[in-house]
């Protein structure tokens, strides 16, 4: 009987591809499995996260208060005389630079936690979440945002002292399609897995190598790519069709606003800019994350128990 490496190279690069077409699907019976609990899980954590954001966002409207009464009194007064009025937004461009870090942070955390408890419905693990393995899925996100971003950041910063005649958005735009974008590609692409590793008890930087490893395996590349691209045009796309659809909350918060909350114009049409924004987002993490998550748990966990193709030396024969 005779066998040929290249035969068997052909049914395993046969069996990965239909293994690679079922990772979805059997993110789907893990949801179903699991009897519907990973999306308790997104429900409860996306409600924390949207007070958590409220909370943040409340906070900056009342330290920003004297700054909103200025702007409506300048207003008033330009107004009287018949002349035009800029607001000086200055004071709110802090704001929003001092608050984006926690809503960031509070994003990561509550990602943190659907990470670990959906990477446990991925492999069946029973066990209780411990907070140190939520520490290190926390921890990893920081970590892989500093590693992404050195790249471009140096190079923005070295366009601006080099080039200080060119414009801000020209820089930063250079930057995103060039070599340093796609540096940062690569490497998101490599550390794709980190928190899923991290959640199945990796600490941070092993979850970051372990990431690496796996999806420069030959094979691995194009399907972690393939799933990613998925994901982000799933992401995209739904947060563009709940923010069309959340555009009439504008037309509902600036007057409840003005009724219940002050009557300064300018606090309204803030308020009214942010609704269909906080809307979409938690609506489209409410809808999206638990067949994220679950896929990416399930293409981790495929990857890792797939063993490296070795190439066969040539054909053998067996018996005669």
């Amino acid at each position: 009987m005779v066998r040929t490496g290249r035969c068997g190279r052909d049914e395993s690069r046969g069996g990965r591809e239909s293994e690679a077409s079922g990772v979805v699907p059997a993110a789907l019976r893990v949801i179903r499995a699991g009897r519907r609990v990973p999306l308790r899980w997104t429900l409860s954590v996306v409600g924390l996260a949207g007070l958590g954001g409220l909370s943040v966002t409340t906070t900056a409207f009342v330290i920003a208060r004297h700054a909103f009464a200025e702007m409506w009194r300048a207003g008033r007064e330009a107004h009287q005389q018949g002349d035009s009025y800029v607001p000086d937004t200055g004071l709110l461009l802090r704001l929003i630079a001092a608050g984006a870090p926690v809503l960031l942070a509070i994003s990561w955390l509550g990602c943190a936690a659907l990470q670990t408890a959906h990477a446990r419905a991925a492999t069946g693990k029973a066990e209780p979440t411990r907070w140190l393995r939520l520490g290190h899925v926390v921890a990893v996100y920081p970590l892989r945002c500093v590693i992404v971003c050195v790249v471009p950041a140096a190079t923005f910063w070295l366009g601006v002292h080099l080039r200080p005649d060119a414009g801000r958005r020209t820089l930063l735009l250079d930057v995103l399609t060039g070599p340093a974008g796609l540096v940062a590609l690569v490497l998101r692409l490599g550390l794709t897995f980190s928190p899923t590793a991290a959640a199945s008890g990796a600490g941070p930087l092993a979850a970051l190598r372990r990431s690496w490893r796996l999806v420069w395996r030959p094979g691995a590349w194009w399907r972690t790519l393939a799933v990613s691209v998925s994901a982000g045009i799933l992401t995209v796309g739904t947060f563009v069709l709940l923010f069309h659809a959340a555009g009439p909350l504008r037309r509902v918060i600036r007057p409840a606003v003005m009724a219940f909350g002050t009557d300064n114009p300018y606090v309204a049409y803030a308020a009214g800019l942010l609704a269909p924004v906080a809307a979409a987002l938690l609506l489209t993490a409410l809808l999206t994350l638990p067949v994220l998550h679950t896929t990416f748990a399930v293409l981790y966990e495929r990857l890792r128990q797939t063993p490296v193709a070795r190439e066969t030396p040539g054909p053998t024969a067996r018996g005669s």
